[in-house]
């Protein structure tokens, strides 16, 4: 099948203005800005991070994920924490480092989707508009390793190949369609957000009927063999979890509670989420939302002309990127993005680590949408002002981005530089929250000054001497575990089975809804009463009960025996403090 959505033989001028030497020292310089973003936002755990540890550890101690291990996602990420765990320990460094790889590997595959589309200048912006942009939004959702950021290597590389699979040779675009389904299907089983992949190749089949007019048959060929690759991929992951014998567990947490989840908004909320959320990432990232003005207005005007001969491309916009080959290139990606987008929508939450299934387009036609604008401003039509005034704007608007979020990651080199923290970086969320959790921890291991041991240098040192003992957490803390290096008490990381409120709703008093019937968390409840009596964790904390005493861990009949064997110790921070009677204490709960 003969397409022009990629280039097939790229010019003599881009071939040689992009020597290997040239490569390397963009990459270089890539790596380095990964390097520099994200190192210094090392010591903290954000959101889900605690989750994420504490699964992988149980992992290691020898407990079957979902059976033993409550998790609400599929299983390639605490698995990948797990391996790392295994082969570097159980430090916070490690996951960091292994993240700022990571994003330059993102990079890389972006250079070559890039490159596929337009021309190598286009795929070296889109890498570094990645290393860039990937950090720059919700602090505590772009600096950590979550299902969204792990999901993107294996969805944006489906993608670069199932875009291929429509423009190779007959029999190279079906092993082309079966790998790019594959690596859809593995990003799948990170985050079923993933199988978006699936609706872009079969949007894109259609745009490819329509505009080489091929054979219906082919196609859906090529279609089926992507779905078999995205089962190929899945496969072994299932086979895991069957052989942990988890089916079940899996079908409940993942799935069962993962629908419930996602219809917990209506309609109108998604669209409202929709409108506002959006509307902020695009002011934050504005050099994004100019590029992709750029490309959906050179679209537009393109699709409107029935016909552009050589001398109406030269004063089109963008001029000498108005070929049929760009034209269609840029309709692959805005498919693409418009397919990320509403696997970003599913749920209608917006957090900002859902932003990042639409990066890898966005960037994309980052790279594309600032060649196009230099082309355009080059062009003699276009006066001296006006070109100094839109390159300033863009700029400027640039500056504004790094200055809005990095302003924090200077604060924090200071920092590092002078050996001690400043008042900007003690009054931060997740220095304060952190700090929390390590009062809560070094109470929990009944150090005689919680506060003192929250505040040491070494923020993992309460770890290193933890006796094998049992703590038990209500409410969504894990973090907790990470930190005291104490083992959990029960199954149950969250509180989400047991009461049916989600995670991200159940502190807002009594404005929530119960996604579970009450038999199921019931069951739950009585479960994790058994579970307690049999490993009785020296310590309880109660986070939940701190914000929302209607969903206190004391206020269940189910739990009321386990908790008579409890005293209440007071408050740290916004933790509640429970120990067994039977224990002797010379710890001190700090009020705070």
């Amino acid at each position: 099948m003969t397409t022009t959505i990629a280039v097939e033989n790229h010019s003599a001028h881009d071939q040689q203005s992009i020597r290997r030497r040239t490569l390397l020292w963009v990459f270089l310089a890539v790596t380095a800005a990964s390097f520099l973003l994200r190192i210094f936002y090392a010591k903290h755990l954000y959101q889900d991070d605690g989750l994420w540890f504490t699964a992988a550890e149980q992992i290691l101690d020898g407990r079957a994920l979902y059976r033993e291990i409550y998790f609400d996602k599929p299983p390639v990420l605490p698995l990948v924490y797990a391996l790392l765990f295994k082969l570097f320990g159980a430090h916070i460094l490690v996951i960091r480092l292994f993240t700022l790889f990571y994003s330059v590997a993102i990079s890389a595959t972006l250079y070559l989707f890039g490159s596929r589309l337009y021309g190598k200048r286009e795929g070296l912006l889109a890498a570094a508009m990645f290393a860039v942009f990937s950090t720059t939004y919700t602090t505590g959702h772009v600096q950590g390793l979550n299902t969204d950021f792990l999901m993107l290597l294996p969805y944006t590389a489906g993608a670069y190949l199932l875009t291929r699979a429509v423009d190779a040779t007959a029999r190279v675009s079906k092993l082309y369609a079966l790998c790019g389904g594959a690596l859809a299907g593995v990003a799948f089983q990170i985050n079923p957000k993933a199988i978006f992949d699936l609706v872009f190749f079969l949007l894109l089949l259609f745009f490819v009927r329509r505009w080489h007019r091929s054979n219906p048959r082919r196609l859906a060929w090529l279609f089926g063999l992507a779905m078999a690759g995205v089962f190929a991929g899945a496969l072994p992951f299932f086979v895991y979890i069957a052989a942990t014998d988890s089916l079940s567990d899996y079908w409940l947490y993942v799935w069962d509670w993962g629908a419930r989840y996602a219809g917990y908004y209506s309609l109108w909320e998604t669209l409202s989420n929709a409108l506002a959320q959006s509307a902020n990432y695009f002011a934050l990232n504005n050099t994004l939302a100019i590029t992709l003005a750029f490309v959906i207005t050179t679209v537009i005007l393109r699709a409107r002309r029935k016909r552009i001969d050589k001398a109406d491309a030269k004063q089109a916009v963008g001029a000498g990127l108005a070929s049929d080959r760009v034209y269609r290139s840029d309709i692959v990606l805005l498919i693409w993005l418009a397919a990320s987008y509403c696997g970003l929508a599913v749920g209608g939450r917006f957090f900002g680590h859902y932003f990042f299934q639409i990066m890898p387009a966005l960037c994309l036609l980052g790279g594309r949408g600032l060649i196009g604008i230099i082309s355009w401003l080059n062009t003699p039509r276009v006066s001296a002002t006006v070109r100094r005034l839109a390159l300033s704007f863009i700029l400027i608007g640039f500056i504004f981005t790094l200055a809005r979020f990095h302003s924090r990651t200077f604060t924090l080199a200071l920092d590092l530089v002078r050996g001690t923290k400043s008042e900007r970086t003690t009054e931060w969320l997740h220095e304060r929250l952190n700090r929390e959790e390590r009062m809560a921890a070094a109470a929990a291991r009944q150090l005689p000054d919680p506060v003192a041991a929250a505040d040491l240098k070494d923020v993992e040192a309460l770890r290193g001497d933890a006796p094998n003992e049992h703590l038990f957490v209500w409410g969504y803390r894990p973090e907790i575990y990470y930190w005291s290096g104490l083992r959990p008490a029960s199954r149950y990381l969250s509180t989400q089975p047991l009461t049916g409120v989600p995670a991200d709703i159940h502190y807002f008093g009594w404005d929530y809804e119960r996604l579970l019937e009450e038999g199921k968390t019931k069951r739950a409840r009585e479960e994790l009463a058994r579970e307690l009596s049999q490993t009785r964790p020296a310590y309880i904390i109660d986070e939940l009960g701190f914000f929302n005493n209607d969903l206190s861990i004391r206020d269940f009949a189910e739990l009321r025996d386990i908790m008579a064997g409890y005293d209440y110790l007071g408050a740290t921070g916004r933790f509640l403090i429970y120990r067994r009677k039977d224990l002797p204490y010379e710890g001190a709960v700090k009020q705070n």
